[in-house]
């Protein structure tokens, strides 16, 4: 894999430059494995949602059979779009131009006046059905697709990052669903810097996110600081490269506890995942501030805490997922989805949705401080000087490495503040791109 301590060199072009889009959808999005949709929004045979792979428009189905099927939403006769709802249930899609039906297995069914068009013998329609996804797979609700038919196992795909997704999204004993359809916006921004900085990005918190500080919203350096001097040394952060610019950043509030401690959520939900998470796993998750990754190229997650819900300084914790299309060098569509556990406590629920829409929400605070960030890097990267600038990747190169002892997989370094996973996705997207 490659390495994140290696010297990385990225001008900054590569935010703003049309060339290096279209590389970009041709080395990256028609061959590495994406996430498509959770299977939660697809419980029953004829289920689907509409998404995308890169560019390309698909249709996510359970067909008749139970079995998730991933169909390029365009019909094989002229290329007129077959689904234009976000989601519905049906076992066939018709076209509206002239009435082409396939099954939801991708299976062409129906040609209108297929002897007068075509002749006695009419057309091969075993030949004609809906192009599919090479291959899909599903690991912990999260549905996976890519057009490679050489692509490795999603397994070999995520390597040690399946260990992190499993102390998200694998602990619960009845797992999470989504909650009600993912939120769409557009954004006037390369989809690169949101990659960035949620691959792990520590350093940018307390600059970019002050004005939540100072309402209250998550704890300050100074509370921090008093924590840590009661509990000593123990670790508050660490960041990890899992191969394939897959990465982590765990950051853990500096309070000495005699079991594992999982604040935000109800106590009773607390022994379920001391029986599904491990000795370590149990480490990564007691007393976690944020945790959040990204499983390259456009896939991130957030698991976060510190927010201060109600009046009586309630915390909930929640988990959002968010996907990037690459609709161009400066436009991107983002998709955000709410996971919570399908058998919390109702009141949690509501506590924990109203921490995500004040804050990671597509209105929240944290959202739109980070996004004026991620468009302001786009326009200036379209500069004629600006564009030949390398970006500053050099932070925490000097962070220890954590001890083999401590079970975390990958490559894992102590320390909070660093641009290593940032390395690690560029560095990727290097091996990829060349």
């Amino acid at each position: 894999m490659a390495d994140a301590d290696s010297d990385v060199t990225v001008p900054r072009r590569v935010w703003a430059d049309g060339d290096v889009h279209k590389r970009e959808l041709a080395r990256i999005f028609r061959t590495c494995w994406q996430f498509v949709a959770h299977d939660s929004e697809i419980p029953e045979p004829g289920d689907y949602v509409t998404r995308r792979i890169g560019r390309d428009s698909v249709i996510v189905t359970r067909d008749e059979t139970g079995q998730v099927r991933v169909l390029l939403n365009t019909c094989r006769h002229r290329g007129v779009p077959l689904c234009r709802a976000d989601r519905g249930n049906t076992s066939h899609f018709r076209c509206s131009y002239h009435g082409w039906t396939y099954a939801n297995t991708g299976e062409l069914r129906g040609v209108t006046f297929q002897r007068d068009v075509y002749g006695q013998g009419g057309i091969d329609k075993s030949e004609l059905g809906l192009f599919q996804a090479a291959r899909v797979d599903t690991v912990y609700g999260l549905v996976f697709a890519t057009w490679d038919p050489e692509a490795p196992s999603l397994e070999d795909y995520l390597g040690p990052m399946r260990w992190y997704l499993h102390t998200v999204f694998g602990k619960f004993d009845h797992g999470l669903e989504a909650v009600g359809p993912p939120v769409r916006t557009m954004v006037r921004a390369n989809w690169k810097p949101e990659g960035e900085n949620l691959s792990g990005d520590g350093y940018h918190t307390f600059v970019t996110h002050q004005s939540a500080v100072e309402l209250g919203l998550f704890a300050s350096q100074d509370d921090l600081a008093r924590m840590a001097a009661v509990a000593g040394p123990r670790f508050t952060g660490r960041t990890v490269h899992c191969g394939n610019g897959h990465t982590m950043r765990i950051q853990r509030m500096p309070l000495t506890v005699d079991a594992p401690a999982y604040f935000g959520y109800p106590r009773e939900m607390w022994d379920e995942f001391d029986r599904n998470l491990s000795e370590a796993q149990r480490e990564a998750q007691s007393c976690l501030s944020v945790g959040h990754g990204s499983i390259f190229p456009n896939m991130s997650f957030l698991e976060n805490f510190k927010t201060n819900v109600d009046k009586q300084g309630d915390h909930a914790r929640y988990i959002r997922v968010t996907l990037r299309y690459p609709l161009g060098p400066a436009m991107t569509e983002q998709l955000w989805f709410l996971l919570q556990p399908r058998h919390a406590d109702p009141e949690w629920r509501r506590l924990s949705r109203l921490a995500y829409l004040r804050t990671n929400g597509p209105a929240g605070m944290f959202e739109v401080d980070d996004t004026e960030n991620f468009v302001g890097i786009t326009e200036a990267a379209a500069g004629d000087v600006a564009a030949d600038l390398p970006i500053v990747l050099d932070g925490g190169r000097h962070h220890p490495p954590t001890p083999e002892e401590a079970g975390w997989p990958g490559d894992v370094a102590d320390g909070d503040r660093t641009e290593k996973t940032i390395r690690a996705f560029h560095g990727r997207w290097q091996e990829l791109m060349s």
